[in-house]
């Protein structure tokens, strides 16, 4: 894992997993015994987040679609979903995107 830089206007979303998993593993070691189950399953959630900008977007795009009710394979219906919970996507962008989620 590594920093994933996210740009959305004028922000800039750092991610920086691998600093989090080491704070979480290193609060692990001398957590109250109470606190473990949580600082364990927080752990696991971060090491399964996508890593990459590409996985965040397919990952997006399977939530929107499951949202909306649309079958990832039914590419026109997907396209659609994409481009009206983001309608600032282009088209050849969307059909990327939908082609990614249906895998």
């Amino acid at each position: 894992m590594s920093n994933l830089f996210i740009r959305r206007g004028n922000v800039t979303v750092i991610r920086d997993v691998d600093l989090a998993v080491t704070q979480i593993e290193q609060a692990l070691a001398d957590a109250d015994p109470t606190l473990v189950p949580g600082l364990q399953h927080a752990l696991e959630l971060l090491r399964n987040l996508p890593s990459s900008e590409e996985d965040l977007q397919t990952e997006w795009a399977r939530g929107v679609l499951a949202a909306a009710g649309v079958d990832p394979k039914h590419e026109v219906r997907a396209i659609k979903a994409l481009r009206d919970a983001k309608p600032e996507l282009s088209l050849a962008t969307a059909v990327e995107i939908a082609k990614k989620a249906a895998r």
